[in-house]
């Protein structure tokens, strides 16, 4: 199929073939998504690649190459900033950001706990933050990077958060609250104005981790009589959600609730993974091995008699 459309270039990399022949590994962003792009028999102005994210003028085909979409680049044409309206690429979530706000605000009327119900209601009233909140992005790349995804991924954890407090002898309200927003540091770690996705000053310095845990503790501050101890419990959940100090946490989980948060927060950012990897990989194909989980996914065939084969 023919392409001739504009894009937001990134990951752009110089690599040579079998044969040693130089070609240009790419992505081509836009608020529907993104997609794999190669582009041989390069102009000497590429032979270096990129020097970042670029808008640029792709000319080409779309073609399955071992089962997943990928673009086949014949002309590229870097665009200047003036000449596009950013906007137009910056990934926003498929999912019903309205819909997606009113599930995770029901949160706050499941909660029995009198301060966690207080605390909560305060940060969703705060109509600056809830705004940041249901529009940031979860991360710069590696999983829900786009408009919305925070709470995507928040509303998807608060799900599985439900489901795990009845099998598990937890505190279900702190359960769901830290699910909610162990990650409500994203607000103040990433920017996501004027065409991309990008690490605040504060983000680069501190990171989500400590920047979240000072969210939560302003807003304690707003309930008065709040529970210093479970104030505590609350910090750790949010300074171990990532689990091990080399993934950024300063503290390893030591209570149940955050031994779960952390799994439940990973589970689905790798889910996210796969799925954002193998976006545009057909059914018995195989992805690339450049993504977040760093190897090669698959993607198996419909099975004979599955409900997939009968819709089909």
């Amino acid at each position: 199929m023919r392409l001739d459309a504009t894009f937001l270039a990134t990951d752009a990399a110089v690599r040579n073939d079998s044969r040693g022949v130089p070609y240009m590994a790419l992505r081509l962003v836009d608020r529907t998504g993104s997609v794999d792009a190669r582009m041989w028999k390069l102009p000497k102005d590429l032979l270096g690649g990129l020097d970042g994210p670029e808008y640029v003028r792709v000319e080409g085909v779309t073609h399955e190459y071992r089962g997943m979409l990928q673009v086949k680049v014949e002309r590229l044409t870097i665009l200047g900033r003036e000449e596009v309206d950013e906007e137009d690429y910056v990934p926003v979530t498929e999912r019903n950001l309205a819909a997606l706000a009113a599930e995770m605000e029901s949160v706050g009327e499941e909660l029995e706990d009198v301060h966690l119900k207080r605390l909560f209601d305060a940060m969703v009233a705060d109509e600056d933050f809830w705004e940041a909140f249901c529009t940031a992005p979860a991360a710069k790349s590696m999983h829900h990077a786009r408009i919305g995804g925070l709470l995507e991924h928040s509303v998807q954890c608060v799900r599985v958060a439900r489901a795990l407090a009845e099998i598990y002898p937890v505190d279900r309200d702190l359960l769901l609250f830290g699910a909610a927003f162990h990650d409500v540091g994203k607000v103040d770690e990433l920017s996501w104005d004027g065409g991309g996705f990008s690490y605040s000053d504060r983000g680069r310095l501190q990171g989500h981790v400590v920047l979240g845990e000072r969210i939560l503790h302003r807003y304690v501050g707003r309930v008065p009589g709040f529970p210093e101890e479970l104030e505590l419990e609350l910090s750790h959940i949010l300074l171990s959600h990532q689990g091990e100090p080399e993934y950024g946490a300063p503290e390893r989980p030591r209570t149940l609730e955050a031994m779960l948060i952390h799994h439940i927060d990973n589970l689905d950012a790798r889910v996210a993974m796969f799925l954002e990897a193998t976006e545009n990989v057909s059914r018995g194909g195989w992805s690339n091995h450049e993504n977040p989980l760093r190897r090669a996914l698959y993607v198996p065939p419909a099975r004979s008699g599955s409900a997939e084969e009968k819709e089909g």
